[in-house]
């Protein structure tokens, strides 16, 4: 039996669709971290793989709005917990009081990032915040055709090509799924992130118990990565003076398709599509500088949707937002001195890979830290 046709590996967005449709498939990690379908015995050459691979097999995409929302939450607190405006949780509310289900990345154990559903605004607060990392999507695609199998609500949320698996594992669209992507700045290896905060614990000689990639203790504007541990100390600086910070925005170790992401363009994959409005121009909504969410309502199931009022909005041109978030239009050139770090961080001590990432005996210039800045922005 030949093996089924699997995506080119400089192409596979890892987005899992494929093992959701096929049990003789698995998910196993490569040497840089990423996970990428693995065919194991037992093939029956069916192709069903390979017919709900996204990129073997693209859906078409929602054209680009002409105007986007500036939009934040009324309530300051849940606000400043979020890392932009906090307009996801308009839509986990929406599905929640439909006694639907939400799909989100969460961390599970050693901060392992992956998706699961919940079923209560409790479960759901693991799903806020942007975290810089891969999730594994496991078994979250059939729970929520499951889940829509049943009649019920199902808000899906993650990267664009994620988003893209699942419509194509579920065959389509269907009238009570609402799905919800971020304007994503490329997937980092799960892996690096692993050996970075075991790095952190033995500086600090402690177990991390949280970790918040953009905290807001400096403002929207200047985001902090922030881990507390679990003898009361805490490591918070702002993201672009963290060695992954620099090693992320300088797209050192960013998974290989995402540098020919077909999903960063106009057109995109997903209901909504959110993000931080970063490039917002005066006049500044009130509290601006608590966060201001991106939204872009893509499809007209997302138009027509009585949201709760929960948040505040102002109208914008589509060409506002296309400024600010240059994965509207391209996407990401890798850093060629990809290949020679993960060189590196393969085989020698991680102090090493750490240097590489960022010399920590230099400061990091002003023209420097725009840059990173500019490129962490998603």
């Amino acid at each position: 039996m030949n093996a089924p046709k699997l995506a080119a590996r400089e192409l596979c967005t890892g987005c899992g669709a494929c093992v959701s449709a096929c049990a003789r498939l698995s998910m196993e990690t490569d040497d840089e971290g990423f996970l990428y379908p693995s065919v194991g015995d037992g093939c029956t050459g069916c192709s069903r793989c390979s017919h709900v691979c996204p990129i073997l097999t693209p859906r078409p995409f929602h054209p680009a709005p002409e105007t986007v929302l500036a939009a934040w939450l009324t309530q300051n607190e849940a606000r400043l917990g979020s890392s932009s405006g906090g307009f996801f949780r308009v839509l986990v509310r929406y599905t929640l009081e439909r006694g639907g289900m939400v799909f989100g990345a969460t961390f599970g154990k050693e901060f392992r990032l992956a998706h699961r559903g919940a079923e209560t605004e409790r479960d759901c607060e693991a799903f806020y915040g942007s975290k810089y990392l891969q999730s594994g999507t496991g078994l979250s695609f059939r729970e929520a055709g499951e889940a829509l199998d049943a009649g019920r609500w199902v808000l899906y949320s993650g990267t664009p090509c994620q988003i893209a698996g699942l419509y194509s594992y579920l065959g389509g669209d269907r009238e009570t799924l609402i799905t919800c992507e971020v304007v994503c700045n490329g997937v980092p290896s799960p892996e690096v992130f692993a050996r970075y905060l075991s790095h952190l614990e033995n500086q600090y000689r402690a177990k991390a118990v949280s970790v918040r990639f953009k905290d807001k203790v400096k403002g929207w504007h200047d985001p902090c990565f922030t881990v507390a541990f679990d003898n009361g100390k805490r490591y918070s600086k702002p993201v672009c003076d963290t060695a992954f910070g620099h090693g992320f925005g300088a797209t050192l170790f960013l998974r290989p398709a995402c540098g020919t992401c077909p999903y960063a363009r106009a057109e995109r994959a997903a209901d909504f599509t959110l993000a931080d409005f970063w490039g917002l121009r005066p006049p500044l909504p009130e509290g601006a500088e608590k966060g201001v969410s991106l939204v872009l309502v893509n499809s007209e199931k997302a138009a027509g949707l009585e949201l709760p009022p929960l948040y505040q909005s102002e109208t914008r041109a589509y060409a506002e937002a296309a400024a600010g978030n240059a994965r509207l239009s391209r996407p990401l050139k890798h850093n060629p001195r990809r290949g020679a770090f993960f060189e590196v961080y393969q085989a020698q001590p991680f102090h090493k890979a750490l240097a590489f990432m960022f010399p920590l005996h230099k400061k990091v210039g002003r023209s420097m830290k725009k840059r990173l800045r500019s490129l962490l922005r998603r």
